[in-house]
């Protein structure tokens, strides 16, 4: 796996740097080992370079003083005070170098130095009491010959030993050591420098090789990581990358290509779902231009609506004015004649009041009528419409046939409002007599499954087949009937619809044929109303 590689160089990246580090720890402690060596032996050496001096000095005011007879006690023993404190530091120091030592040689030299600073030291305690001595008993001045005697007696012989020459042996001795101390630790310094140089290199070269090996490892990969997201940014979501190679970078593959598809598979959904909601607004467009036609096609029925009522209330109001003043105009007329102007005044009055009520009873259609019903036997409603068609076809000088009905059929009940009914009925009188070219009305009526079926057929202009399922829409008039009949509302069989839904009855048309080139139509219009016990659940 790639990630154990990974752990492996950095594992020996870090080995190499506590190498180098242990390596930089030992270098230092070897160097600061000799340098310390050396730094203790040039002190030995100049501990015995001052000692020779002091002593040259007190020898030298020795002499001073045999030749002169002048004895300062205050310099002699401030010379030998210092050559005490030297004796004692040059022990310290070699006490401090037999703990630096580490071969035969060393251990051998500092045995040497050990005697000569222990005969110096009997030599310093001998010449304090000699010169305590000679201060003790004074004498007259001596000669010179006599005062380097005595010099020589007391400075340079001790029990047969030269201490001259002792010092001088000590000190070349330690200039020996203190070169060779400063050699060892100059060769100390350069083999750390050596080493932890060649450490650095090594960490070097290997990190440069480890680098190299990883970055190859990697590159290919990473390479084709970097293609496939270019790709994907690119809007190429079919790309895919090989999942092959180390374990760390086929699971990366695999959870590339995963993306890959998921986000494939999120636009074709989005695809789909603009596809969709594209349809959805197409549909809501069109219906929406389908209201708009509807609208529009509203707008204009309206238009003409409008006209037709001014024309349709112009004209009886025209006729009541006119009648009115045609009364008035010139001479007092007979009450026979004011009589028979305001019975015309009175009927166009009707018709006004007529027309105003349909109007009203249209706008009000949409919401629930006030009704009355009640029970009423056939026998008693039959007269009542037979009385109805009749005055309406004698007004209209219109010949009316009404069918006979058996006793058995007048013995049935319906559960009606009389008054809508009439109203009714008189919608569907007034468009048979309007549209029947003054050819004979048949009115009659008959019982089928449980309902009470009225029919009123005339032999008119009839109706096309293609109008038939619009006559009762609010405003709508077949084209023959515009033509026939231009001051139409076409308000009447939709008021009768309403009237007949409202007592839960119904209305059909039936008309076959049409009067075309002379030939006969007719229309057959069917109001029925449920029989008492077979009404809906809710009539009462």
């Amino acid at each position: 796996m790639f990630r154990n590689k990974l752990y492996l160089a950095f594992a020996l990246l870090v080995v190499l740097t506590l190498i180098q580090a242990a390596t930089a720890v030992w270098a230092n402690q070897v160097a600061a080992h000799h340098v310390e060596r050396s730094r203790v032996a040039n002190q030995m050496l100049a501990g015995f370079i001052s000692l020779g001096a002091d002593k040259q000095r007190l020898k030298v005011w020795l002499a001073q003083a045999l030749l002169t007879n002048d004895d300062a006690p205050g310099v002699r023993e401030r010379y030998l005070q210092q050559m005490q404190s030297h004796l004692q530091k040059i022990n310290q120091l070699l006490q401090k170098d037999q703990q630096l030592a580490q071969t035969p040689d060393d251990f051998s030299a500092i045995t040497t130095q050990l005697k000569t600073v222990s005969i110096l030291e009997t030599n310093v305690v001998v010449l304090e009491r000699s010169l305590a001595r000679k201060a003790s008993a004074p004498s007259a001045p001596l000669n010179a010959a006599d005062t380097w005697t005595l010099l020589i007696e007391i400075f340079d012989n001790l029990e047969g030993l030269d201490l001259k020459t002792l010092i001088a042996q000590a000190i070349e001795l330690q200039q020996q050591r203190s070169a060779a101390a400063e050699a060892q630790a100059a060769a100390a310094l350069t083999q750390a420098r050596l080493l932890l140089f060649s450490t650095c290199g090594f960490a070097v070269v290997l990190a440069l090789l480890l680098a190299v090996v990883l970055a190859r490892a990697m590159y290919r990969p990473m390479q084709q990581l970097l293609a496939g997201t270019s790709a994907l940014a690119q809007g190429v979501l079919s790309t895919r990358l090989p999942e092959q190679g180390q374990q760390e970078f086929v699971v990366l593959a695999r959870s590339f290509n995963q993306l890959a598809v998921s986000l494939d598979r999120a636009r074709a959904q989005e695809e789909a779902h603009t596809r969709q909601i594209e349809k959805v607004v197409a549909e809501r467009t069109a219906q929406l231009q389908d209201a708009v036609s509807k609208l529009q096609q509203a707008e204009r029925m309206q238009q003409r609506f409008l006209g037709d009522v001014s024309h349709e209330l112009r004209t009886p109001a025209t006729t009541i004015r006119g009648e009115a003043e045609v009364a008035l105009r010139g001479t007092d007329k007979s009450a026979a004649e004011y009589k028979e102007s305001l019975l015309r005044i009175v009927e166009s009055s009707q018709l006004l009041s007529s027309r105003i009520d349909d109007l009203l009873l249209l706008v009000r259609s949409d919401q629930p009528l006030q009704l009355r019903f009640r029970d009423i036997a056939v026998a008693d409603l039959w007269p009542l419409w037979c009385e109805q068609a009749q005055r309406q076809c004698t007004a209209a000088q219109q010949a009316l046939v009404i069918t006979p009905v058996n006793a058995a059929m007048l013995q049935q009940h319906l559960f009606i409002d009389l008054d809508k009914t009439m109203q009714a009925l008189q919608i569907v009188l007034d468009n048979a007599i309007r549209y029947g070219l003054q050819r004979p009305l048949q009115m009659g009526f008959q019982v089928t499954h449980e309902q009470l079926q009225l029919s009123i057929t005339d032999q008119g202009i009839g109706i096309a087949p293609a109008a038939q399922h619009q006559l009762f829409q609010r405003y709508f008039r077949a084209e023959n009937a515009r033509n026939l009949r231009p001051d139409g509302l076409g308000i009447g069989l939709a008021l009768c619809r309403t009237l007949m839904q409202a007592q839960h009855g119904t209305v059909q048309i039936q008309s076959p044929a049409m009067l075309e080139c002379g030939g006969l139509g007719g229309t057959t219009v069917l109001l029925s109303f449920p029989l008492v016990g077979e009404e809906p659940e809710d009539m009462s």
